[in-house]
């Protein structure tokens, strides 16, 4: 091959490589997929792949809402508290009628709204350490409930076949939660990509007093982040209220942490302003992968929680030393 024709294909081989950085996440997913297929006849099964969607969709609805928050340089670690505040509330409703199903859908969003509000409200307008705030929201939430229930489990016999719908549908073969899910990410992509919202939200992230000084208002925009972020682990909640239907009051405690890995492998910045919600779903897909493998395996929950909290950490190394190279 002459010297020539290396040079025009150079170009094309650092093209290739920056891609395959910058879509890292789909990589390594491809690579575990394939990887799982090769190890067990039943990983690439439509059965098995539409249970991981499903299995998924809980923690990859919250995790729209975290990246959202990520983006803008903050972080939400009360969504487990809010999933379950929602989940709780969506039974004490007792869906066995049409009037009470209405209830226990809209009470609990207007609950993970207020939630949300509260949150950015102290983060945005009182520049507080949303870290700080975050858990002490979560404290607050899952005490009020604790205390709401007693301690006690939620239940609920005779749920209409709507609510039940909800987590075991199916359209078209499918069920319903992929669809709830899938939509989520839709809506989710929109705003993060296609409107004044989205470059506002990556702005604050990226540096909120050059943000604040040419007119973007940061602590209105941050309170709103934290709203979609309270809505979606609402949703969560509903969905994982539909699932069980009798439910321990402390069941969404640690959701926040695997929402918060997916966003992690994802490629978001801790620090704000990088972060997509495309990469994040990807992220919930490969957390979703891996732990279907282990449990095709055989392997225990406690392994599978080792085995995230290490992926946690390695994301974010990687995430500290690609920051310390760029310096």
């Amino acid at each position: 091959m002459s010297d020539t024709s290396l040079a025009a294909q150079e170009p094309a081989f650092r093209r290739i490589g920056i891609l395959a950085r910058r879509e890292l996440v789909w990589v390594v997913l491809f690579g575990a997929v394939v990887l799982l297929a090769a190890a067990s006849p039943n990983f690439l099964t439509s059965a098995n792949l539409l249970n991981i969607l499903r299995q998924v969709s809980i923690v990859g609805i919250l995790a729209v809402g975290v990246v959202i928050v990520v983006v803008a340089g903050n972080f939400d670690l009360s969504v487990g508290a809010t999933l379950t505040l929602a989940a709780v509330i969506s039974l004490q409703m007792q869906p066995t009628d049409a009037g009470r199903t209405v209830l226990s859908l809209a009470l609990p969003l207007v609950l993970g709204l207020v939630v949300g509000v509260m949150n950015g409200l102290i983060v945005g307008r009182l520049r507080a350490n949303s870290i700080i705030v975050t858990v002490g929201s979560q404290f607050v939430v899952i005490g009020c409930v604790l205390l709401y229930v007693a301690g006690q489990h939620v239940r609920v016999d005779g749920a209409t076949p709507f609510y039940v719908a909800i987590s075991a549908g199916y359209l078209l073969g499918i069920p319903i939660p992929i669809y709830l899910f899938l939509g989520i990410v839709a809506v989710g992509h929109f705003l993060m990509r296609y409107t004044l919202f989205g470059r506002f939200v990556r702005a604050i992230g990226g540096n909120a007093e050059a943000a604040r000084l040419v007119g973007v208002p940061v602590a209105r925009y941050v309170a709103l982040t934290y709203m979609l972020s309270g809505a979606a682990a609402a949703v969560s909640g509903i969905v994982l209220a539909s699932r069980v239907r009798n439910l321990d009051p402390t069941v969404g405690i640690g959701y926040e942490f695997s929402a918060l890995t997916a966003v992690v492998l994802g490629g978001a910045s801790l620090t704000g302003g990088r972060g997509n919600v495309p990469h994040t779903l990807a992220g919930v897909l490969l957390l979703g992968v891996i732990s279907n493998g282990m449990r095709l395996f055989g392997l225990s929950f406690n392994l599978q929680l080792l085995v995230q909290g290490i992926i946690l950490i390695t994301a974010v190394a990687i995430d500290a030393r690609g920051k310390a190279a760029g310096r």
